[in-house]
């Protein structure tokens, strides 16, 4: 087992990530009612426990709970069916006054059973070796759909793809995989999705046909962009959000409420600070001294990176309205503790030394 060092710590990866936070939090205020701001400090404090415990507790202990905790998350999205409908939805989990969405945790938990399976197997450069880890992904996510949330659900094939990559898998063998994913758009098209997510589609390709309807959450969004000049209306003068125009403003929108209020030299800063979040996560990801903590590292800065870009685009324009939050940023406690948790466990892949043993055999977990 390695030595954790927790002086070892990459500190720019842990300041990035409270920074992005830090940046949040005044757009957050400006948008949210005080009573989800005071609600969102509570998961704030929840979430930096998470990020402190599991940045101290060593990343090779989850090795062998990996599995159930995969077992315990796949077991809550079973539940959350049978939960009410909130909005025509069954996606959260009431445990007396807090709600939780446990396909939120569900991605943690896929991220450390892909790392437990692809770090004790040599065979992901083979088709066959790749039956497994889509099993594991695959299954779960048929129950995310049925929620339905597809927000979230096309947030999960990514963190399988980059962690198949970085275990060795044949660019080939992933293409064909995307290729055949493709093929099914269209009986996903006419049998899996519903009227109210295609008419999503149909109003982001022709967004003024919708602009009362589906296509009005996008068009706020886009005109609280476009008014906001390069450093922005000011906290609490942005007329978009201010007026209440834009729907979700505190939670998927949230980015277009640091644009409008914090212009352009915000909303930039927010990118640049989630680019360097999800490259220094990769590069720890590479010096990590084995795989299970290299997989570890690279599932998260995947799952951060990805999100935040889909994010970003919905909210300019670039992609059709659904709902997939900004991590560490929008209003919502189930998102941002799991995702300070995720983060603590990269912090403390950084901290991991090897041992002799380990120096000599590389690839021993």
């Amino acid at each position: 087992m390695d030595r954790i060092d927790p002086w070892r710590v990459d500190w720019i990866f842990l300041a990035t990530a409270l920074a992005i936070i830090g940046l949040g939090l005044p757009f957050l205020r400006s948008s949210a009612s005080s009573g989800d701001f005071a609600r969102q400090m509570v998961w704030l404090a929840i979430g930096l426990a998470a990020m402190a415990f599991f940045s101290l507790a060593d990343y090779h202990r989850w090795i062998r709970l990996a599995y159930w905790i995969f077992a315990a998350a796949t077991l809550l999205l079973l539940l959350v069916l049978q939960a009410p409908a909130i909005n025509n939805a069954h996606r959260y989990l009431r445990l007396g006054p807090i709600g939780t969405q446990p396909s939120e945790a569900f991605k943690f938990a896929l991220i450390i059973a892909l790392a437990r399976h692809l770090g004790k197997r040599e065979n992901q450069h083979m088709m066959q070796g790749l039956v497994i880890p889509f099993l594991l992904t695959l299954a779960p996510l048929y129950l995310i759909l049925r929620q339905p949330d597809l927000g979230t659900a096309i947030t999960i094939p990514p963190i399988l793809f980059a962690m198949l990559w970085m275990s060795g898998a044949r660019f080939s063998h992933l293409l064909s995989a995307v290729l055949l994913g493709l093929a099914s758009a269209w009986p996903m098209w006419e049998y899996g999705m519903r009227a109210y997510q295609k008419a999503r589609i149909y109003a982001f390709l022709d967004p003024e046909k919708f602009e009362s309807a589906e296509a009005y959450q996008l068009l706020m969004s886009l005109s609280a962009i476009g008014a906001s000049g390069i450093f922005g209306q000011g906290l609490g003068n942005g007329i978009v959000t201010e007026l209440d125009l834009l729907p979700e403003k505190h939670n998927d929108f949230i980015f277009g409420v640091i644009a409008e209020e914090g212009g352009l030299a915000a909303a930039a800063t927010m990118i640049i600070l989630f680019l360097i979040l999800a490259l220094i996560g990769l590069q720890i990801s590479a010096n990590a001294p084995d795989r299970f903590g290299r997989l570890l590292a690279a599932g998260v800065s995947a799952i951060i990176g990805w999100q935040a870009m889909l994010n970003i685009y919905i909210v300019t324009g670039l992609l059709p309205t659904t709902g997939i939050t900004l991590p560490l940023v929008s209003y919502g406690g189930s998102s941002l503790v799991v995702t300070c948790a995720m983060i603590g466990i990269v912090l403390n892949v950084s901290q991991s030394r090897p041992t002799l043993d380990k120096m000599e055999n590389p690839d021993k977990i």
